[in-house]
């Protein structure tokens, strides 16, 4: 079993996404996806690697048309909890996002907080930015928001560990100068004194990678920033956010 098919249960929402804090911070964070990918009323948006929602609810809360699409069946419930409880519509599918299982069918796609680079390969990954290319109508826009791998390079750390509500966290990570992946292997200790192990594998890219792979897939770089900020992008930036665009139709 790939580890990403297992990595995002409970100890995920535990440690990486510390409660609602998380909710708010996403409005923020769709103000500027909204203004990125300069959306229009009643958008289709496909919200890719969705998570438990918390863009698919806020973009939905906003009047777009969204559908949630996540490989993990138990953050994707806690998505559609989230929608209840806010009574917002969203679709949510599960699935893998190397299938994306629609067709000229969304005006914008969003992929957001890194997730993404964690495929067995880089032509597993391409896959993946061809099923976005193929999902989106002419003219559509995607954004994408990684980690910048010059500046995660630089600031690269092999091992540290921290607490939180009594669980012991500790990281050990490989960084492969040849291929850019980033392996990382976790041992959890619970307040009872149980131990648990999980990791996982992220293949980072460098821009100009990733946009080399963009064109590949068919579709166009527009606007690269440094967060959702919108700051210039550059090595000591934060993040890597890339808007790309699928051409209009030749006539």
């Amino acid at each position: 079993m790939a580890w990403y098919e297992e990595f995002f249960g409970e100890d995920y929402m535990r440690f990486h996404l510390l409660g609602d804090g998380k909710y708010e911070r996403a409005r923020e964070e769709c103000d500027f996806v909204v203004s990125a990918l300069e959306l229009q009323p009643g958008a289709r948006v496909l919200d890719l690697c969705c998570g438990q929602g918390r863009h698919s609810v806020e973009l939905a809360r906003r009047g777009f048309c969204v559908t949630g699409f996540d490989l993990s069946g138990y953050l994707l419930g806690l998505a559609k909890r989230k929608a209840n409880e806010l009574d917002v519509g969203v679709e949510f599918v599960r699935g893998d996002m190397r299938e994306i299982p629609w067709a000229d069918e969304f005006d914008a796609v969003v992929n957001l907080w890194t997730a993404f680079g964690y495929l067995e390969s880089d032509e597993e990954d391409e896959k993946a930015l061809g099923a976005v290319a193929r999902c989106l109508r002419a003219g559509g826009r995607a954004l994408f928001d990684l980690w910048n791998r010059d500046r995660m390079a630089r600031m690269f750390q092999h091992k540290d560990w921290y607490e939180h509500e009594g669980h012991i966290l500790l990281d050990e990570r490989e960084w492969d100068w040849l291929t850019g992946r980033m392996n990382l292997r976790r041992v959890i200790v619970a307040p009872e004194g149980e131990r648990r192990e999980t990791g996982f594998a992220l293949r980072t890219y460098t821009h100009p990678e990733f946009v080399g792979m963009l064109r590949r897939a068919g579709l166009e770089r527009a606007r690269s920033c440094g967060g959702f900020d919108g700051s210039d992008y550059g090595e000591a930036s934060p993040r890597m956010v890339v808007v790309a665009r699928k051409p209009e139709e030749v006539q």
